[in-house]
């Protein structure tokens, strides 16, 4: 199914929204501790909260029936259950935040590798994969890399951040 550009820009629109409420809720009860679980009702959906040992974990879903899920925590969170076993992860790596949305996907990793040698391994261990890199470019503390297979792309971003290294991959695949 091919979306016009102006119905992708209205998909990506409500994609931010939901993304910024998700996170907004999640900082909100990411203060909590000990266990809760709580649904709350929208005209547009519901939205589920379930927060568990500095975990919190948030799920809305629309009246289209569409999902989006972020789960996040400072001690870690769990890979989504299918992100792809092709998309490598950095050794040491902490996940902080994962994120899916039909056939989307963010994750976050929080490791003391430096910047360069994150982006080396993401380089080299997507290619091993059977990856493509479409394009790389390292400017100061932030390396970016774009990389292709089949219907796939994948998006490394490695910055710098307080005494060590975000990496936020991003996994799409295009509508067959």
């Amino acid at each position: 199914m091919l979306m016009r550009h102006g119905e992708q820009k209205d998909r990506e629109s409500i994609m931010k929204k939901q993304v910024a409420i998700a996170l907004a809720v999640l900082v909100a009860f990411s203060f909590g501790c000990g266990k809760s679980d709580k649904t709350y009702k929208t005209p547009d959906g519901e939205v589920k909260v379930k927060q568990k040992s500095g975990e919190v974990t948030y799920e809305a879903t629309g009246k289209d029936g569409e999902k989006l899920t972020v789960a996040t925590g400072d001690k870690g969170v769990a890979l989504p259950p299918d992100f792809p076993r092709d998309v490598p992860i950095l050794k040491g790596a902490t996940v902080k935040v994962a994120m899916t949305q039909g056939r989307q996907m963010i994750v976050h990793l929080y490791a003391s590798t430096p910047v360069a040698d994150a982006a080396k391994f993401y380089d080299d261990a997507l290619k091993g994969q059977g990856w493509v890199i479409e394009s790389s470019m390292s400017a100061g503390d932030m390396s970016i890399i774009s990389a292709r297979k089949g219907n796939r792309q994948c998006g490394v971003t490695a910055a710098t951040e307080n005494d060590g290294t975000l990496v936020q991959l991003a996994i799409s695949q295009e509508a067959s």
